[in-house]
């Protein structure tokens, strides 16, 4: 009987234990988005990318001499980008960042697109750098490497 009721207790345990460690699994799991999107809150400086323009011609940031800077909060972001030394675009409105997507809904800009229009990019960030892809299709449109900051 003795060793009847130490084999129920072990199962039990056992079960337990199981249990336990599927509950902190799902907590894990279910909270990695939330910890994601924190990561990109910050001040982030445009180090290299790519754009196609819109004669179809791949477009180098460093060939004409693009800089930017790019400002997130909880919820915002806000970038200023200069060519050389003159103005070349802004934008500013709400954003979403989980599962290696990273969404702007545009507010306001100064680049013609009408209030609400959605970037859609893959995005990584590893330690300080930012990598940022947005696709038409399976064409890659635009290419974008951003170190932070603060």
């Amino acid at each position: 009987m003795l060793n009847q009721s130490l084999l129920h207790t072990h199962a039990t345990l056992g079960i337990f234990e199981a249990m336990r460690n599927s509950f902190f699994l799902f907590l894990l799991l279910s909270l990695s988005p939330l910890v994601t999107a924190k990561e990109v809150i910050g001040v982030w400086e445009l180090v290299s990318g790519e754009y196609i323009n819109g004669e179809g011609k791949l477009v180098d940031y460093k060939e004409i001499k693009l800089h930017s800077m790019k400002v997130i909060s909880s919820s915002h972001f806000s970038f200023t980008s200069m060519k050389g030394e003159e103005f070349w675009a802004s934008g500013t409105g709400s954003y979403e960042f989980a599962d290696g997507k990273y969404i702007e809904k545009l507010h306001y800009n100064s680049f013609g697109q009408n209030p609400g229009a959605t970037f859609i990019f893959d995005s990584k960030i590893d330690d300080d750098y930012w990598y940022n892809s947005r696709w038409k299709g399976d064409k890659r449109v635009e290419h974008e490497v951003w170190r932070r900051v603060e």
